[in-house]
């Protein structure tokens, strides 16, 4: 079996869970033009319903959607949240904040440029209490070998607002790994998850569904062996004797 990669991207679902998105690839001729990854949190403004949400993204440098622009540049009117109120916001800046043409790595992050100063993340006022699914979604994900995990992608983070000002000091929690982690060739591969909470809430990890990270439902269709414990502890087991060779090329898995 050839050597195998994991790619370790991340995504925020909320006050309990952080989500993790598993890219297992080998040569980087697989990687088709497209949306890798994506990252959301947020935090509360006041105590009348207000947050700000913060994102940032990662894609392959030459994807039509970004290659035109480099570092520091902007791109205008670009996506469109959904709050989970019924409202959405649908003309949002991006800000590429690094580009490598080397590695094809290029990621951006959103706010506002409308008064060329830029400010990271939007603000949202609820009306009412309760938990809202905020989310942005589109399509032309990266090419993974199984297709029936989906090619289209969804951002997705549980929001919260507050209306007491006891609330006001909690904040999303935040993960925090590096983009490509190497797995050694048959062996069983073991990593930890690292995420923090300023507020010191306690977090667990799960699989996600097809809804929280694709716009779809159902279960994923992972690699044999892989498991995720509450604790955030993956284990794999990648031996010859294990996986078959069609399990050793991209794959997407959802935590």
């Amino acid at each position: 079996m050839n050597s195998v990669k994991v790619k370790i991207n991340k995504l925020i679902l909320g006050l309990t869970s952080v989500g993790t998105v598993i890219l297992l690839m080998l040569p980087a001729s697989l990687y088709a033009n497209h949306f890798r990854y994506g990252t959301m949190s947020w935090d509360p403004v006041d105590d009348n319903g207000t947050i700000r949400l913060k994102m940032q993204n990662g894609w392959t440098s030459n994807h039509g959607f970004i290659s035109a622009f480099t570092a520091g540049q902007y791109k205008l009117n670009a996506i469109t949240i959904s709050w989970g109120d019924g409202a959405s916001n649908n003309s949002l800046d991006l800000k590429i904040i690094s580009r490598d043409n080397t590695t094809n790595d290029t990621i951006t992050e959103m706010g506002d440029y409308s008064s060329s100063i830029w400010t990271a993340g939007v603000t949202h006022k609820y009306s009412s209490a309760g938990t809202y699914e905020v989310y942005w979604s589109g399509s032309a994900r990266e090419s993974v070998t199984n297709s029936g995990n989906g090619s289209a992608w969804r951002n997705q983070t549980s929001v919260t607002p507050y209306f007491s000002a006891a609330n006001t000091s909690n904040t999303s929690p935040v993960s925090a790994v590096p983009p490509r982690v190497q797995v050694q060739d048959n062996k069983i591969f073991q990593y930890q998850l690292v995420s923090t909470d300023a507020n010191n809430d306690s977090l667990s990890y799960r699989w996600g569904t097809k809804a929280e990270f694709f716009n779809g439902s159902g279960n994923f269709i992972m690699p044999t062996g892989m498991t995720l414990s509450s604790s955030g502890l993956i284990n794999w087991d990648v031996r010859d004797s294990v996986l078959s060779a069609s399990e050793s090329s991209l794959w997407v898995v959802v935590e």
